[in-house]
């Protein structure tokens, strides 16, 4: 069940940052070089984000790794391990 939390945590993550900067999820998926649908996937908690993957959205975003997991959430997830 944890692994299922965490990823939900990722996928909102996500969300807020691209509506953050504006961006649709068509215009992240190019930025980051990820396919439309599996952008979609990730968002929809359908599928869970490699590192890499990861990487390419933070890329995509113009953020840094560090920046990305700086998050309350993820943060208080981490906490209760």
């Amino acid at each position: 069940m944890r692994n299922k939390d965490f990823n939900n945590i990722l996928c909102k993550r996500i969300i807020e940052l691209r509506k953050s900067n504006n961006l649709t999820l068509e215009k992240l998926a190019y930025q980051s070089g990820i396919s439309k649908g599996g952008l979609s996937e990730i968002e929809r908690g359908l599928k869970s984000p490699m590192p890499l993957t990861i990487l390419k959205i933070c890329t995509g975003l113009g953020i840094t790794m560090k920046d990305f997991f700086d998050y309350k959430e993820i943060n208080d997830f981490q906490s209760h391990l």
